[in-house]
């Protein structure tokens, strides 16, 4: 019986380019990039991941469209900054512990949730809904995307128009990442868990379900917290 040849899966581009994503929006996290600062050369970046330039370039377009950043022609690739013009108040926070992090976080998550379900519009529901689903297409095929995810929860913060409180979180939620990212045990597969998860809530808001949403939110950041105390040997 003659054999059958297994052939080569051609990698899908949409992919290639989500993962080629993936990785600038982690050198922007673990270099501590900031809002206005400029990021290496199409060049240099088509180096560093050693890929194609136009990878590099299609990587930037998917960045710019969930508006983690700008192209400024002639002068480069920038970090997307706030509206000039806002009150500027700095928070350091120090000596806590993971856990009273998380109640903090929980804390703002949840009054997060009411402000979306009483602010967002139907188009920003709705906008949030494709998101989670593209995260379940992307999930599917046993892949997870920083970029959609924080692109998930940015449209979230936005629709509860609260810019403190998005403000705060999105430090956290940097401070959970780059820990996971320098830890030896990272895989972004980790993640894969939570991504129904983001679907759920998506639609719970849509349906003013205010529990089902809180439990939501409760699961993916639990998780997520689980993750850095194991790191950190937390009990």
């Amino acid at each position: 019986m003659e054999e059958r040849e297994i052939k080569l899966k051609p990698v899908e581009k949409d992919s290639l380019y989500l993962k080629i994503s993936d990785s600038i929006y982690n050198y922007i996290r673990m270099n501590h990039l900031q809002p206005g600062d400029k990021l290496p050369s199409e060049r240099d970046m088509a180096s560093m991941l050693q890929t194609s330039r136009n990878s590099v370039r299609e990587a930037l377009r998917i960045l710019e469209d969930r508006g983690l950043i700008y192209v400024k022609t002639g002068s480069g690739v920038f970090i997307t900054a706030p509206d000039n013009g806002k009150s500027i108040l700095s928070i350091r926070l120090t000596d806590f512990t993971s856990k009273e992090l998380q109640e903090l976080q929980d804390t703002l998550e949840h009054q997060t949730i009411l402000n979306a379900m009483a602010r967002g519009t139907p188009v920003q529901k709705e906008a949030l809904r494709t998101l989670a689903l593209d995260m379940q297409e992307e999930y599917k095929k046993n892949i997870y995307s920083h970029t959609l995810d924080h692109s998930f929860h940015n449209k979230l913060y936005e629709m509860a128009g609260n810019s403190v409180i998005h403000q705060l979180i999105d430090k956290i939620r940097d401070d959970r990442f780059i820990r996971r990212e320098t830890a030896a045990s990272e895989n972004n597969s980790v993640w894969l868990s939570t991504v129904p998860e983001h679907l759920t809530l998506a639609e719970a808001i849509i349906c003013h379900d205010t529990e089902a949403a809180l439990k939501a939110i409760d699961v993916i950041n639990n998780y997520g917290f689980s993750l850095i105390s194991e790191d950190a040997g937390e009990s």
